[in-house]
C-alpha cells in the first residue's frame, strides 16, 4: 500500500515538473539550423536584431530574413516556414488571434495611441516562445 501511494505521489511530481513542448518541433527544426525570420519593415530595428541575434545564438543557428507580403509571410508562419514575425507589431495586431504573441521589446506606436511591441510566434510552440522570451529578457541591457 505505501509503495502505490509512494508510486501516485511520484507521478504526481513529474506530472507538476512540466517542460513546454513544441507540437510542430520549432526548437527541434531550428537548432543547429536556421531560424527563418518574416519581416514587416524594411529592416529590423536594432532590438528586434538583438533579439533575433540572441535566439539564433542560443539555439546554435543561422539567421535568413525572408520579406513580402504580410499576409503571405503571416501565412508562412502559421505553417511553420517562418519562425518569426518581426518589424515593430503592436500587441494588438489583427493577427494576435492567430499567433503567440513574444514577451514586449518595448512600446511602438499606433494609430490608437500606444502598445507593446511584439514579435509573433507560431501559435502552440511553447518550448521556442520561451526561448524567444528569454533572449528578449537579456536584450538591450
Amino acid at each position: 500500500m505505501l509503495q502505490r501511494g509512494l508510486t501516485g505521489a511520484a507521478l504526481v511530481a513529474l506530472a507538476a515538473c512540466y517542460v513546454p513542448a513544441d507540437p510542430e518541433g520549432t526548437t527541434e527544426d531550428v537548432t543547429g539550423s536556421t531560424l527563418r525570420v518574416g519581416l514587416l519593415t524594411p529592416e529590423l530595428d536594432p532590438l528586434e536584431d538583438e533579439v533575433v541575434a540572441r535566439l539564433a545564438g542560443a539555439l546554435q543557428a543561422e539567421v535568413e530574413v525572408v520579406t513580402g507580403d504580410p499576409h503571405q509571410l503571416f501565412d508562412q508562419l502559421t505553417h511553420g516556414a517562418l519562425h518569426i514575425l518581426a518589424g515593430q507589431i503592436p500587441s494588438d495586431t489583427p493577427f494576435a488571434d492567430h499567433a503567440a504573441l513574444s514577451d514586449p521589446l518595448g512600446v511602438v506606436m499606433t494609430y490608437d495611441g500606444e502598445a507593446d511591441w511584439v514579435l509573433l510566434l507560431r501559435r502552440g510552440e511553447n518550448r521556442f516562445l520561451v526561448t524567444a522570451n528569454r533572449a528578449i529578457k537579456g536584450a538591450g541591457r
